[in-house]
């Protein structure tokens, strides 16, 4: 499996996504595993790495002894393609292994628009869409995520739904799944016994006759399982850092939030807990970032003594701290602030809605003053740009409250005008989503016509400069809203959107083919997205209770039409949400556990392990094999940061807005290519043991790279400079006698004065001319229709590939491939500094001559 999906990789856009091997993975060898989880991510790999749920699962998962779990993420367009050419099914990343031979496949529902890409997954794994047409041979598909809340529109689709938190039910379902396999019936049956699972082909459809399926919490999340190691994504995710959970749920009571409402009640992690985990992984990572989540961190009790003891701990190795969610006050603002001493960051409010009379209405506890002030606080703390985040289409809103929107942003904006600063401002709108299990999930979606005219009062409002606005399609969210609110009777709008090319929703999103689904289906998407929904009436997902209950969602509802608050119950009186929350909570808990109790101490940084003060540059050589080779420049730049970090070395950093390691890769490697004898230069703030550097580095880097040998540079040495490459090449030709051909056509192509060239990069096409850069190919051997070509391309303005060249003699010999490419060697000059006179000199210096990195010293 593992040379069919490699031979696709040529031409695929960071192929690294599908490679597998990473740091930190587990792969547990086939004899010694009885059950295989696959935990399946429905959108690219950098976007499922981040998600912080699968990073649990996958770390309880995998401390079972006889349980695999293995990550699935959803390939791109690109690769899709090929794969569905060649007939490879959709695999996972630690074994390869073809989804469909898995037991159990969990997918998270964290977004509805994922719901087409999802089948597509499943499409591609060849396992049947449809629950109903699944046999013993197929593995038990379940759906964990916040679309859980209502999961009928996905119904038809799901063997099982998980509702609530993950953390414990998984074992569980793996226990029922090993004492029942052999009977999917049996094992579906067993599933629906357990305490937060929904089967629908066990359930009757009529919600009369439906047993509540009760949502599975938690209660001491800070005894919960927490991953003790992360893995570390050879591409860049899209939140690449620690993630710590410092508490779970919000009582703020927004009532357009879903995620506010279904994670209730509020539980914490204690500072020593999270001290210890932030240590733990950011040693066995190497990240530079630790982001403390939740779904409102600055109400942490003890956010502040967190903040400062991470800080202090890690500021040393330049790891920042980051908050993803801030309240719009300037005490948050200094906390920000703080955060500031070691890595910059944006800064993002949310008032929601443009007027305190609609902020009232949904519950939006954010006064503009309060909201101006923490503007002020962050001008004066040196920011110069801010976010702001507005919803439109809320429940009862007017004209008045849009042109709040841009009365708001504009006061904003003089804030920074009255300290002489032109403080830049970026809006984002997007249309109000009615969500279950919210106080607003009867009440209808704005229409498309009328969220079109306020778009437009918002955009003529917010006309002026330093400002800047973006808004969400409100076509894509009227789909969501439907698919939130649907009915089991959605599954065939989802499949026949799905059929219609659907997927990736969030950037190949299609109005039209949305429509023509409902039609397909004999629905209509304004009965599900714009209706008002009587409140006495049954609810599609009225089977799941999240602990919050329908009567209070129901005064909340009310209290909204008359703009009347509720206050955050941890502050006040019990709202009688429907929780049965305990007395002792855990804020009474953290108010004891003072920063003593985290019992730690300010680490040693990455540089305090040398023996002397003196500063110290390392020249590397490293090899990149077989398994690496599709690591791209940059991901080998970050594999080598997380390395050093890791390491503890004492690495100097830059300066600036993000300080990053002081290293450099001496020429970067074409993709696809192995070497050899790379080399990379790495400065210290002070002298290291290098034997004891170099095996610290190679255990901590990814398989396929690893270093052979070092050597301390000396002062004398300035750098070096990179005359040319040698590459061996090895091709795949249409037959022999092309094989023959290929020397006479290498001829014919270096007689050519030049060869013209199109190359594309970021996006932009331009012509060079490669001939320039080549220096000499030779064909070194050839066997039957296969031939190694060695290459000499000198280090240009532009460097030529390997690629391009054997691109140029395709044109002569149909049918050549390219089977390998290698980088045999590094020609370059050592640059020395000045001496007295002010003269620099250099001298060349050939790999093969250093191979033990003894580097000629003497001056020409």
């Amino acid at each position: 499996m593992r040379e069919r999906i490699w031979s696709i990789l040529p031409g695929v856009a960071r192929p690294a996504r599908y490679t597998g091997g990473e740091l930190n993975s587990i792969r547990k060898p086939p004899a010694e595993v009885s059950v295989r989880f696959a935990l399946a991510f429905p959108d690219i790999y950098e976007v499922g790495m981040s998600n912080l749920g699968l990073r649990i699962l996958y770390h309880i998962l995998n401390s079972q002894p006889r349980v695999a779990a293995e990550r699935v993420f959803a390939p791109a367009p690109d690769m899709e393609e090929r794969m569905r050419e060649v007939g490879i099914p959709l695999f996972s990343l630690e074994s390869l292994l073809p989804v469909r031979d898995f037991d159990l496949v969990g997918f998270s529902l964290a977004y509805e628009m994922t719901y087409t890409t999802v089948l597509n997954m499943l499409d591609l794994a060849g396992i049947p869409i449809y629950a109903c047409d699944r046999n013993e041979a197929d593995p038990i598909i379940i759906a964990g995520g916040h679309c859980t809340a209502n999961p009928e529109p996905m119904a038809d689709f799901i063997d099982a739904f998980v509702v609530g938190d993950g953390e414990d039910v998984v074992l569980d379902i793996v226990r029922e799944y090993s004492a029942n396999r052999g009977d999917r019936r049996r094992v579906l049956e067993a599933l629906a016994r357990i305490e937060g699972v929904y089967v629908p082909s066990v359930q009757a459809m009529a919600c009369e006759s439906r047993k509540l399926v009760r949502a599975r919490r938690v209660s001491d999340l800070d005894n919960a399982p927490f991953p003790d190691s992360l893995v570390v994504p050879f591409t860049e995710a899209v939140h690449d850092r620690v993630a710590l959970e410092i508490m779970r749920g919000c009582t703020r009571g927004c009532r357009f939030c879903q995620a506010g409402m279904i994670t209730r009640p509020v539980r914490h992690r204690m500072l020593g807990t999270l001290c210890a985990q932030a240590d733990v992984l950011l040693d066995r990572t190497g990240y530079e970032e630790v982001a403390l989540t939740s779904l409102s961190s600055a109400d942490y009790p003890k956010i502040d003594e967190l903040v400062r003891l991470l800080i202090d701990r890690h500021a040393a190795d330049r790891v920042g701290v980051s908050l993803p969610s801030l309240r719009a006050d300037a005490e948050c603002v200094g906390l920000a602030a703080q955060i500031q001493r070691v890595r910059k960051s944006g800064l993002t409010f949310a008032p929601e809605a443009g007027t305190q009379r609609l902020r009232d209405v949904i519950n939006k506890n954010v006064a503009e003053e309060d909201l101006l002030g923490a503007v002020e606080a962050a001008v004066e703390y040196g920011w110069r740009r801010v976010k702001l985040y507005f919803m439109i289409g809320l429940p009862t809103e007017t004209d008045e409250d849009l042109r709040g929107i841009g009365d708001l942003v504009r006061k904003v904006r003089d804030v920074g005008r009255k300290h002489g600063v032109n403080l830049a401002v970026n809006v984002t709108v997007s249309p109000f989503v009615p969500k279950p299990h919210t106080p607003f999930q009867w009440r209808g979606m704005v229409d498309l016509e009328e969220l079109q005219r306020r778009i437009g009062i918002v955009r003529s409002s917010l006309r002026g400069k330093n400002i800047a606005l973006s808004w969400h399609d409100p076509a894509c969210s009227r789909v969501e809203a439907a698919l939130a609110r649907g009915d089991r009777a959605l599954s065939r709008v989802i499949y026949e959107a799905w059929r219609r090319g659907g997927k990736f929703e969030q950037d190949n999103f299609d109005n039209n083919r949305w429509l023509e689904a409902f039609d397909a289906a004999g629905l209509d998407i304004a009965h599900y997205a714009n209706r008002d929904i009587p409140v006495y009436s049954s609810l599609p997902w009225d089977h799941i209770d999240t602990g919050v209950s329908k009567a209070f969602l129901a005064r909340e509802n009310a209290k909204a039409e008359t703009g009347e608050t509720t206050a955050d119950c941890r502050f006040g009186l019990c709202n009688a949400c429907g929780l049965k929350c305990r007395q002792n909570t855990r804020e009474e808990e953290l108010s004891k556990a003072g920063v003593a109790d985290c019992r730690v101490e300010i680490r040693e940084s990455n540089a305090s392990q040398s023996s002397t003060l003196d500063s110290q540059r390392l020249l590397l050589k490293f090899r990149k094999g077989e398994e690496a080779r599709w690591l791209g420049h940059l991901d080998l730049l970050r594999a080598f940061e997380r390395a050093v970090r890791m390491a503890r070395i004492g690495v100097a950093y830059t300066q600036g807005f993000n300080p990053r390691p002081k290293m450099s890769v001496m020429s970067a490697l074409p993709l696809g290519a192995t070497a050899d004898a790379e080399l990379l230069i790495l400065e210290l703030e002070r002298t290291c043991d290098l034997r004891k550097a170099v095996k610290s580095l190679n255990s901590k880097l990814p398989d396929g790279v690893s270093i052979v040998c070092a050597e301390v540079l000396s002062s004398e040495t300035r750098g070096f400079t990179v005359i040319a490459s040698e590459f061996v090449v090895e091709v795949e030709l249409h037959n022999e006698n092309s094989a023959k051909r290929l020397q006479d056509e290498i001829a014919n192509l270096m007689a050519q004065a030049h060869i013209f060239w199109e190359r594309e990069s970021g996006g932009k096409r331009r012509v060079i001319d490669i001939r320039e850069g080549i220096e000499s190919i030779q064909v070194v051997e050839h066997v039957g229709a296969t031939a190694r070509i060695v290459m000499t391309l000198p280090h240009r303005e532009y460097t030529v590939k390997p690629s391009e060249i054997i691109d140029a003699l395709s044109r002569q010999l149909q049918g050549i491939t390219i089977k390998s490419i290698h980088r045999s060697r590094i020609i370059t000059d050592i640059n020395y500094r000045k001496d007295a006179s002010g003269r620099q000199s250099s001298q060349p210096c050939q790999l093969e001559e250093v191979s033990n990195l003894k580097l000629r010293k003497e001056r020409r």
